[in-house]
């Protein structure tokens, strides 16, 4: 062989040897960074979990009528009349089982109320503080679900941590969105880290009043850790 094409040849081994070792090393890293991340989601017990209880109205009655009140389980009302309705029942042009919603929703909703208590309010809000798990710092939390303005009426949920002195540290929102509206709901999700300090999370869902019913609406509320 030509001293010169030999020379080329064996350059040419050389540079293919370096792009493979470079793969397999790429390759290597991958797998050990992908084990890790395995072993860590397999270790945290509350991953992938929703922390929220009656996420989507479900325990308790779904009020079928207006002028009715009732409270929603897990739930507590801090202003107006925070309640839970039917998505069958009212017949008046609430959110219904056929608008646009949760497609594994159940037979209620959250929703703003009917009552003078309701109607009088700027805002019937209802609230659920829950103890997060040791180790939860650092991870990341979204927050999700299904909002619904109706009119004028607007929806927003928001979870705040806060720490053992009851210190507000972080807080991620959804809604209020403007561009919701026409009896139908539309899913809203935003994510933060759950910052150092943080022994619990409030979450609390808001429906503003501007008109005569509270008509804004949510459902399958979300907070997940991972």
């Amino acid at each position: 062989m030509h001293r010169t094409t030999f020379e080329s040849y064996r350059q040419r081994r050389h540079g293919a040897s370096l792009v493979l070792f470079a793969a397999l090393g790429l390759l290597a890293a991958l797998a050990v960074a992908t084990s890790g991340s395995a072993a860590s989601a397999a270790g945290c017990s509350f991953c992938g979990k929703n922390l929220i209880l009656n996420s989507g109205a479900e325990a308790g009655k779904g009020l079928t009528a207006t002028g009715t009140e009732g409270a929603v389980p897990g739930w507590t009302n801090t202003a107006g009349q925070f309640g839970a309705a039917a998505y069958t029942g009212f017949g008046v042009g609430w959110f219904t089982a056929s608008s646009t919603g949760p497609k594994d929703r159940g037979k209620n909703y959250f929703f703003g109320g009917t009552t003078p208590t309701a109607t009088s309010a700027k805002a019937s809000i209802g609230a659920q503080t829950i103890k997060l798990p040791a180790g939860a710092a650092g991870h990341t939390a979204t927050l999700s679900g299904w909002l619904g303005n109706y009119g004028s009426d607007t929806a927003s949920v928001r979870a705040a941590f806060t720490d053992g002195s009851g210190n507000t540290l972080s807080v991620v929102r959804i809604g209020p969105d403007s561009t919701l509206g026409g009896g139908n709901m539309g899913y809203r999700s935003r994510s933060g880290r759950v910052p150092a300090g943080a022994v619990s999370v409030t979450i609390t869902i808001t429906f503003t009043d501007h008109a005569n019913y509270n008509l804004a609406g949510a459902d399958d509320i979300s907070l997940v850790l991972t």
